[in-house]
Order: C-alpha cells, then sequence, then structure tokens
C-alpha cells in the first residue's frame, strides 16, 4: 500500500475487517502490548483521550485504573464492539477522526494525557502536521501524549504509511513539545516482520 490512501479507505478497511480484528485485538493485554508505558501513566482522576481506540482495550484498562476515557473510534464496527465488550461510565465513545477532531474540539476539553496506539500510520502524511497540531492544542500544559508506531512491511489489506519516531520527535520540535521517552520492542502478538516504537512525549508546564 503506498501513501495515496484517505481516511475513508482506511474505516472502509477496518469496518471489513472488524471480524478478525477484534478477537486479535483482545487477545492481548494492555501490559503485554504497552510495557514501555506504565511508570509513565497520571495518577487516576486524569482525563485521557484515545484517538483510535478499536476495541476499547486500553480505553478499559485505563479506565479500570480510574481515569475517565473519551474514547475516540471512526470505524463504526470497531466502535460497535468496543462499547458492547467493555461497557463502563467512565467511557466515552465518540465518532471521530484526525487529522480535525472536530467533535472533540467542539466539546472544549483539555486532557491529561493523550493515547494513539497503533494508529498513526493510518494518517495519510499529508494530514499529519494538521493532526498533530489539533492534538497539541487538546493536550494540557503538562500533559502527556504517547505514540505506538507499528514498523514493518505495510499490509496490503489495510491503507497504511510508513511512520518512524524521527518524525514525531521532530513534529513534537516544531510545536514546542518535550521528548520523555522513546522505545523500540518486539510485537507482543510474536510477528518476527513487525516492531513497535514507543513514543512519549510531555507538553512543558505554563511558563516554562
Amino acid at each position: 500500500m503506498t501513501n495515496e490512501f484517505r481516511i475513508k479507505d482506511v474505516l472502509a478497511s477496518y469496518d471489513r475487517l472488524a471480524g478478525e480484528i477484534v478477537p486479535d485485538y483482545e487477545s492481548l493485554t494492555f501490559e503485554e502490548v504497552h510495557p514501555a508505558t506504565l511508570d509513565l501513566l497520571p495518577p487516576p482522576k486524569a482525563l485521557i483521550l484515545d484517538v483510535g481506540a478499536g476495541t476499547g482495550r486500553d480505553a478499559a484498562w485505563l479506565a479500570r485504573q480510574g481515569h475517565r476515557v473519551v474514547a475516540v473510534e471512526p470505524s463504526r464496527e470497531l466502535r460497535r464492539a468496543g462499547q458492547e465488550l467493555h461497557e463502563s461510565p467512565a467511557i466515552q465513545w465518540v465518532d471521530d477522526c484526525l487529522p480535525d477532531l472536530e467533535a472533540v474540539r467542539d466539546a472544549e476539553s483539555a486532557f491529561d494525557l493523550i493515547w494513539l496506539s497503533a494508529m498513526w500510520m493510518h494518517v495519510p502524511p499529508d494530514d499529519r502536521a494538521c493532526a498533530f497540531q489539533t492534538l497539541t492544542s487538546l493536550l494540557k500544559p503538562g500533559g502527556g501524549m504517547m505514540f505506538s508506531l507499528r514498523l514493518g512491511p505495510l499490509p496490503p489489506e489495510r491503507p497504511m504509511a510508513a511512520v518512524s519516531a524521527g518524525e514525531i520527535t521532530e513534529l513534537a520540535r516544531e510545536r514546542g513539545l518535550e521528548v520523555v521517552r522513546t522505545t523500540e520492542h518486539k510485537d507482543a502478538a510474536g510477528r518476527p516482520e513487525i516492531s513497535w516504537e514507543m513514543v512519549w512525549l510531555r507538553r512543558p508546564e505554563a511558563g516554562r
């Protein structure tokens, strides 16, 4: 798959493949997928924006830790599965997507943590600067932003484009965000051709 795709192409592929994707996502735990983030998470009662929440696995884990989560998922089928699998008063499901996140921005909330797990590769490269600006505008001073980036061959059945920690750190530099940590780790599902980079950013406190 080349870079020539739009968000609507991504959504069509996830709606079509939801029957395969849902059990795959739910077979892994938060701790298995995100071990390098556990010591960076905010204390309970944080307001977290999970962009591309998928089946809600991460949103549900975060809610169980005492956080409030706005789970953004534009795929109708994944969102439906998430609402059924992880019903929780601490999770608010929203049909919205990057680069604009119009519904989220209209709510005028600011977040302690913005969570982007395995979704940045689905943002068309031409939209990424705008998408990053949108995310930065929703982040509280002192708040964190986590990117989990998929490295490896691009599958033909789902539209995506290459990603890298270098791209994220450059976008962060342009927007005045600090890089807290970058790590690379093996695929939790055991796929030898796939690995992941985690990038954790922080928006400086006001006045710094």
